[in-house]
């Protein structure tokens, strides 16, 4: 943080607490006035031995004083949350080259957020080994491998062999392309294709996966959950897989208590300037660098960080990603699909 931004906080700071200090003395002046005049105008001196807390107070008793003190915590809460970031250090933007950490990702890498995801914390230093039952090795790079549900002892054996931390788990169902239409025309193919794809195949995988670890890693869902918290019709199978994702994060919450469990809502995100996923909303996204990929670096590094952790755990373990998403699990059945496109 340059002295420059240092010192507008500090600037900014004693200007409010310059104004703060006016104000508290023009209040306590009014409260002593108050308390020292009868409703027949006669003075009553003022005892010098009082106490500031009897003063205090008198002046919390007094309408104006709530008010005078509901508006100072009200400021501290908008000065607190505008320069939070310049206070609370942040992750570094990439890994040190000697620190040696591995990330699980289940999905597709033919889903553009999937890629994203991938190819961001490959970039960040991660090992990313990905698992998808069209998993290739003849993809693989140094330090990103693709291996498929049956390959997962191939992650165990890499952790051994490089004594590298195994950090995450991802589990990332595709968000860019779901059929549509009314549940009563769908193939029941489709949609059982569908939910085998972006759910069941995580499942077991994950199932196989986590008895072969020495240690609880953090496990990270993401979820298309805007078409579920909306109320959207003729979208059933992303409100299968997110009823299903959410069933999901309750049951590895409920048997590894020991983990870190958080269930990721995905908005709508936009890639290069185009909208990656919900394209039936003809909606401009929120930007995937600045509303997926940024938090989504920093909830994974917090494993290694006991200061980071802790905020993570301030922030709780429901997380909220892109356009609408942080809207739409807590109002989503209140507010009309049309009135979206004024927000």
């Amino acid at each position: 943080m340059s002295s420059q931004v240092v010192d507008q906080i500090f600037d900014t700071g004693f200007y409010w607490f310059k104004k703060a200090e006016k104000l508290n003395n023009r209040l306590v002046e009014k409260v002593i006035d108050l308390g020292t005049t009868t409703p027949d105008s006669k003075v009553i001196p003022f005892n010098e031995g009082s106490s500031h807390s009897s003063i205090l107070q008198g002046l919390w008793g007094r309408p104006i004083g709530k008010v005078a003190s509901l508006l100072g915590l009200s400021a501290a809460a908008i000065l607190l949350w505008k320069y939070a970031d310049n206070f609370v250090p942040r992750p570094a933007e990439h890994l040190k080259q000697d620190d040696k950490k591995c990330v699980l990702v289940f999905g597709h890498m033919r889903d553009p957020i999937t890629r994203q995801i991938v190819m961001d914390l490959y970039r960040r230093g991660f090992v990313i080994f990905v698992c998808s039952e069209q998993g290739d090795s003849n993809n693989d790079d140094q330090g990103l491998f693709h291996v498929t549900p049956n390959e997962l002892r191939k992650v165990i054996d890499y952790l051994h062999e490089t004594s590298t931390f195994f950090s995450s788990i991802l589990v990332v169902p595709n968000s860019a392309y779901n059929p549509s239409g009314a549940f009563s025309t769908l193939s029941s193919s489709v949609v059982q294709s569908e939910l085998e794809q972006n759910v069941f195949v995580h499942m077991r995988g994950l199932a196989k996966f986590l008895p072969q670890l020495n240690h609880s890693p953090q496990i990270i869902l993401l979820t298309p959950s805007i078409p579920l918290n909306y109320q959207i019709p003729l979208h059933s199978p992303e409100v299968f897989i997110a009823g299903l994702m959410d069933s999901f994060y309750k049951a590895l919450t409920f048997e590894y208590p020991k983990s870190r469990v958080y269930l990721c809502h995905l908005g709508v995100l936009k890639i290069a300037g185009s909208t990656s996923n919900y394209k039936h909303m003809l909606a401009s996204g929120s930007n995937v660098a600045k509303s997926l990929l940024g938090p989504l670096y920093e909830l994974v590094i917090s494993q290694s960080s006991s200061w980071f952790g802790f905020w993570e755990r301030v922030w709780g373990t429901q997380r909220f990603y892109g356009k609408w998403s942080r809207l739409g699990y807590y109002f989503g059945n209140l507010i009309p699909l049309s009135f979206l496109k004024y927000l």
